[in-house]
């Protein structure tokens, strides 16, 4: 998940154009990579990343995808079913889900 954030954020906070647009193009090739293994391991787990159940793993990766998502300005895991079924899973626990109601707007979590 780090390897994730990191190839997204070298692209996201880049100042210079050219490079910004290379970085961008390098992480669209290497965040399909990343994310195939990690769809792959929660299909495998029955639907969690370790031991068939909630660990926080789960819940650092659904916390992250916000973020993520805004750093490259699409849906990551879009392509992603089992990705997607966490992500319910985990934002339908009843404690993160009170928070998601009540949170600031994610738009404005991220402006720089």
């Amino acid at each position: 998940i780090l390897l994730l954030a990191l190839d997204l954020e070298g692209f996201h906070y880049k100042s210079k154009e050219q490079a910004k647009e290379e970085k961008l193009k390098a992480a669209k090739e290497t965040v399909p990579y990343y994310l195939e293994r990690l769809d792959a391991q929660v299909k495998k787990n029955g639907g969690y990343f370790v031991g068939g159940t909630l660990t926080w793993a789960d819940i650092t990766f659904v916390a992250l995808l916000d973020y993520l998502n805004h750093m490259i300005n699409e849906n990551i895991i879009e392509k992603y079913e089992n990705l997607k079924q966490l992500q319910k899973k985990v934002e339908e626990l009843p404690a993160i889900k009170s928070w998601i109601k009540k949170r600031p707007p994610t738009s404005t979590l991220y402006q720089n």
